[in-house]
């Protein structure tokens, strides 16, 4: 059975409204993909370190925001989905940047930083891996590397945005800030 670009849609918006931890949205949403094509790489999915990696990207964010300090006019921040070429290899990566405007239905507010801190790209080992898994499936890898980027990352930081981050280096300067993450080629979560 082939997947279905809307029903994953489906399941990923399904999960993350019920703001799981991390670690349990992502293995119902493999789950549920492991259900409709069965392949041996989805254990492995299952396995991937969350905690640690957790730790990683909250001690990169803090010392993103001590080392640059968000200025009072931004608005909303934007961690970005990309992949840097190394050696003809793809290796994916995540950036953090801020913007002085946000809407919540139009993502190009992202494409117009005004914070961009110089140490804003990080290379999540577990992004790394899951890339790894999935390019043995050449059949599905265009559809597992967008959808499983985008839930690996919306399900990391909205735990880690709600339960694990430091928010007052934050809202040091405001009351509320914004957070989006995604694709820089169009899909993402607020």
């Amino acid at each position: 059975m082939e997947f279905q670009h809307d029903k994953s849609w489906d399941c990923l918006e399904r999960i993350f409204k019920n703001k799981f931890v991390a670690k349990e949205a992502w293995n119902q949403f493999i789950d549920f993909h492991k259900q409709l094509h069965p392949k041996p790489y989805w254990s492995d999915l299952q396995d991937l370190d969350f905690e640690d990696e957790q730790n990683v990207i909250i001690s990169w964010m803090h010392r993103l925001i001590i080392d640059s300090p968000l200025p009072e006019n931004v608005q909303a921040i934007w961690v970005g989905i990309l992949k840097f070429e190394d050696n003809n290899n793809e290796i994916p990566a995540i950036y953090l940047v801020g913007a002085d405007n946000y809407n919540k239905n139009d993502i190009d507010w992202a494409s117009e930083p005004t914070y961009l801190p110089e140490n804003r790209y990080v290379l999540p080992e577990n992004l790394k891996e899951i890339e790894d898994f999935i390019k043995t499936d050449v059949a599905n890898y265009e559809f597992l590397d967008w959808i499983l980027l985008l839930a690996y990352s919306t399900f990391m930081f909205d735990d880690i945005i709600r339960t694990r981050i430091d928010k007052n280096l934050f809202l040091s300067k405001r009351d509320k800030i914004y957070f989006a993450t995604g694709h820089d080629s169009g899909d993402y979560f607020n």
